[in-house]
């Protein structure tokens, strides 16, 4: 019984990490489009080895020399940030270049939404990472720098 009682909860907790994050446009880009793309790199990190930086979840995505992708990701990040607690945007050549957001999330849970497009910058990456955990806004930033 006991074993049967720690499983479901493991996977209440499993499914509300994936609700949190599947309820947003964003996750549309973490569907598996890109893991065959050279030039693309996708990161996932759960678990223990995060709790050092008081996060449960993160999520990244970086496209190398794939300016044309924007036009997919930009307006997810905008729709999910129209949704945000706090903001901190920069626009550049008319549109987003860069993008922090704090968003709603269950609970005591932080979720937080980065966004770079260096490609306005001359750069060539866009960035996209998403994070869920009990970190203040402050140690984020910290971190991203």
């Amino acid at each position: 019984m006991k074993r049967i009682i720690s499983l479901l909860m493991l996977w209440v907790i499993g499914a509300s990490i994936s609700i949190a994050q599947d309820q947003l446009n964003i996750a549309k880009i973490f569907d598996g489009r890109y893991h065959d793309e050279s030039r693309a790199s996708e990161t996932q990190i759960s678990g223990d080895k995060l709790s050092p930086y008081s996060l449960t979840l993160y999520r990244s995505l970086t496209l190398t020399d794939m300016p044309e992708e924007a036009a997919k990701i930009e307006p997810l990040v905008t729709r999910d940030g129209a949704k945000a607690i706090d903001r901190e945007v920069s626009y550049r050549d008319g549109g987003l270049y860069y993008g922090f957001y704090q968003l709603q999330c269950r609970g005591a849970k932080q979720c937080y939404l980065f966004y770079l497009n260096q490609n306005r910058a001359k750069g060539n990456k866009i960035i996209i990472i998403y994070l869920e955990g009990f970190a203040s806004p402050d140690k984020i930033k910290s971190m991203l720098k």
